[in-house]
């Protein structure tokens, strides 16, 4: 268990009570019916803010594509990347009691602008994969930026996982729907939890990339955990995510017990721009604790024991 007295945290009990009444009252209105934009709070929703634009996005609507109340399909291309593009299916139909049922699914909701970044920025360094074994973790029902490195930077291969069933039907058939020319590409359900590591997976990767997964205070530990069993020694692990409070830099805490840990804001120009534009022409719904993705690297050493964990005192 995670002591969360160890944790610092800018809100007082009241606070964080009056914002976990908040969410359950969103909760309510989605599953009757309200779309995610009028039930938006500052707070507690970041749907408000799609999109930082990096990507265009065609939908696919002839009788080629399975499309249906429950999903739609669509050509991604960026203007960046010449002669790029990918098909993505996007589950739809609204959040469902059914499709709340299970392990984190925030993922299914929408693509989120942390998945949206951190997919640019691997389009933008894909020669830093090539040749190389990847895996996205928690990527939701997309796994875009798994999804773009398969496409177009020649990495060995490339794992798509998810921990909900529902993402990784759809991760299949995204696969089915695309040309991946000499990398091997495939997806699985895995969780950061109790368990280890399947034997398969662990210090398999040169890579993990993973966006916005840090917020959920019970499972900061095990992701910890989960990056390092994954990755080869002298490995490492990308992560994109914001602020969200100061969670992303609770995490960088508890993963320096194993990693040399490096952040960085500054990662790219481009993205680094459209920040401050957002920021100037957008104030009252572009917040930067909430959609702009910070950077983190995790290094694990070449001399690093696979049996490490992270220890009591830092949970």
């Amino acid at each position: 268990m995670m002591n969360y007295e160890s944790i610092k945290s800018d809100l007082g009990l009241s606070d964080r009570r009056k914002i976990a009444k908040k969410r359950w009252l969103i909760l309510a209105k989605v599953l009757n019916g309200s779309s995610c934009e009028e039930t938006a709070d500052s707070t507690v929703s970041i749907r408000r803010f799609h999109s930082f634009g990096l990507m265009s996005q065609k939908s696919l609507t002839n009788d080629l594509w399975d499309t249906d109340k429950d999903s739609t399909w669509y050509l991604y291309t960026c203007q960046d990347i010449p002669g790029f593009s990918m098909h993505i299916r996007h589950l739809s139909g609204g959040i469902t009691a059914e499709r709340l049922n299970g392990f984190n699914n925030t993922g299914n909701v929408c693509v989120w602008p942390s998945e949206e970044v951190m997919t640019y920025y691997c389009m933008q360094h894909v020669q830093d994969f090539k040749g190389l074994r990847i895996c996205e973790l928690g990527g939701g029902m997309t796994c875009l930026a798994g999804v773009a490195l398969g496409v177009c930077s020649e990495a060995a291969h490339v794992e798509l996982t998810d921990g909900n069933e529902e993402s990784i039907k759809n991760l299949q058939s995204i696969i089915s729907n695309n040309t991946f020319d000499n990398t091997t590409i495939s997806t699985r359900l895995l969780r950061w939890g109790s368990e280890k590591v399947e034997i398969e997976l662990q210090s398999s990767f040169d890579i993990v990339i993973c966006a916005d997964c840090l917020f959920f205070d019970e499972g900061r530990v095990d992701l910890v955990q989960m990056f390092f069993d994954l990755l080869k020694p002298g490995g490492e692990a990308l992560i994109f995510a914001p602020s969200r409070n100061k969670t992303f830099h609770q995490f960088a805490e508890m993963a320096q017990e194993l990693f040399e840990v490096k952040i960085d804001q500054n990662y790219d120009s481009r993205v680094l721009d459209l920040h401050f534009k957002m920021l100037k022409e957008m104030p009252d719904i572009y917040n930067e604790s909430l959609h702009f993705p910070m950077m983190m690297r995790l290094s694990k050493q070449h001399t690093a024991s696979s049996s490490r964990e992270v220890t009591p005192e830092s949970r």
